[in-house]
């Protein structure tokens, strides 16, 4: 075990979203979210829903009570637009914000710092599953945020627009697994990407309108820079648009106020055609910049020069039936590549710990070493209780101890990392994987009023969290 470096001033804490644990999907003035449009609909193959999740609505203040007894001091949580904003009306819903004012003072009485996402995949329905295709919806994301902004204030220390833009999109656009469902339709993929930084940087012009003390941030998927297992020409080239593609528009547009200087000509060159862009959007991206960095670290991105193939994104979202690698392939540019060498999960997903190492040091080598929040590792796993009624999740420790140890190293050689979260706090809906692929330190059983049982994982990082205080 690695220690941290000032680690008694790091947060250290877990995370949540919004859709994935709140449940009370029509309770209390909520509106209907795509995600819940897109589960009661026949596009849900899977027929598994969130209507309940792990019912945080009602469980809350054990979650957070549980949450701060394991040494925890901070959460991160999201909070649903459609439970602020039921209708397209402005009307702001009283009992959905008295829902997270009472998260808020929980969070106080356990002396537990919030970390909050103002959209974590869930738009609302009124805005539809193709809003961010709409150039509306930028103002209407900015308009939500300011109010937000107004009502929580400075309760709230680390405000993030968006979670996962990146990733989010190539789900709905290339492999269409999330609303909408389209598949390899890379036109409106990247005018969805560059709304969705339009939208981060007009909410941020309202955030510093109101002079707020707490810090506004985005949260970004996977910042390590892609990897190749050949040093070739051809190879380093592939690199070089897939840093550029996955991630490095998103970084550059909020950190830098700026996109990668030849993903212009990139984009027209695959056949975008650009026309949606503004000057005066550019404008404000470059004026509007953030003041922190969220990144989401599981794996890293393997490249090779292409081959063949449509424009496509590959996951694995049934392991007992395909044994699917996850990788993004862009026609002409590079596709996956795979390293026999190293452990994969059952869903396909390389272990890779290196990879945060990685990403620290470019977020502090080409981002002006940006205060960085490490907002999701996690491990996913098939989980059973034992006859004791214990979860002895050891395979999830271990590959949490792995990349610890490497984010330490980062944060020894200068990197500015704030924070750390393990996704998730407690089980709870994984998207379309539903409920058997677990992340949690604390395990819900869905059967039994959703009981909270903490796991191993739970009691080992309780004990990590003090080593690092106290050392």
């Amino acid at each position: 075990m690695i220690k941290m470096i000032n680690g008694d001033q790091m947060l250290w804490g877990s995370a949540t979203a919004a859709y994935q644990c709140e449940g009370a999907w029509q309770e209390d003035g909520k509106g209907t979210s795509i995600w819940d449009d897109f589960v009661h609909s026949n596009k849900n193959t899977k027929g598994i829903t969130a209507d309940v999740a792990c019912d945080f609505y009602h469980h809350f203040e054990e979650d957070i009570r549980m949450l701060a007894e394991g040494g925890q001091n901070t959460f991160r949580f999201s909070i649903s637009w459609s439970r602020i904003f039921p209708h397209d009306d402005g009307i702001v819903n009283e009992a959905g914000v008295q829902f997270y004012n009472q998260v808020l003072d929980i969070c106080e009485k356990y002396k537990v710092l919030p970390n909050v996402t103002l959209l974590h995949y869930d738009l609302p329905s009124y805005i539809g599953a193709d809003g961010w295709e709409k150039r509306e919806t930028i103002d209407k994301f900015a308009a939500y945020c300011k109010r937000c902004f107004e009502i929580f204030g400075d309760r709230i220390p680390y405000y993030a627009t968006i979670n996962e833009p990146n990733h989010n999109s190539y789900c709905s656009y290339l492999v269409g697994n999330y609303p909408p469902n389209h598949v390899g339709d890379v036109q409106n993929l990247v005018k969805v990407c560059y709304h969705n930084m339009v939208a981060n940087a007009k909410a941020i012009q309202e955030f510093r309108k109101l002079k707020l003390k707490a810090k506004i941030g985005i949260v970004n998927s996977g910042a390590s820079r892609a990897d190749i297992l050949k040093d070739t020409p051809e190879y380093r080239e592939a690199k070089r648009y897939a840093n550029m593609l996955f991630h490095g528009w998103l970084i550059g547009a909020a950190v830098l106020g700026k996109f990668p200087d030849d993903l212009g000509d990139t984009l027209r060159n695959l056949g975008v055609d650009l026309s949606f862009v503004k000057q005066e959007d550019l404008d404000l991206i470059r004026e509007n910049t953030v003041d922190w960095i969220g990144d989401n670290i599981y794996a890293r991105k393997v490249v090779k020069p292409y081959e063949f193939g449509e424009t496509q994104m590959v996951v694995n979202n049934d392991p007992h039936h395909s044994q699917a690698l996850e990788g993004v392939t862009v026609k002409g540019l590079f596709q996956p590549d795979i390293d026999p060498t190293t452990r994969k999960n059952p869903w396909g997903r390389e272990i890779y710990p290196k990879c945060g190492y990685d990403a620290l040091i470019r977020l502090r080598d080409e981002y002006n070493n940006i205060p960085v929040f490490i907002t999701e590792n996690g491990h996913g796993m098939f989980e059973t209780v034992d006859e004791k009624g214990e979860i002895n999740d050891q395979e999830r420790i271990e590959f949490l101890e792995e990349y610890l140890d490497y984010f330490a190293k980062a944060k020894e050689e200068g990197c500015n990392l704030q924070g750390y979260y393990i996704w998730s706090t407690m089980d709870l809906y994984s998207w379309i994987n539903g409920y058997e692929k677990r992340y949690g330190l604390v395990h819900v059983d869905y059967e039994n009023n959703c009981k909270r049982i903490p796991k191993k994982s739970y009691y080992w990082y309780r004990d990590y969290i003090e080593f690092q205080k106290n050392q």
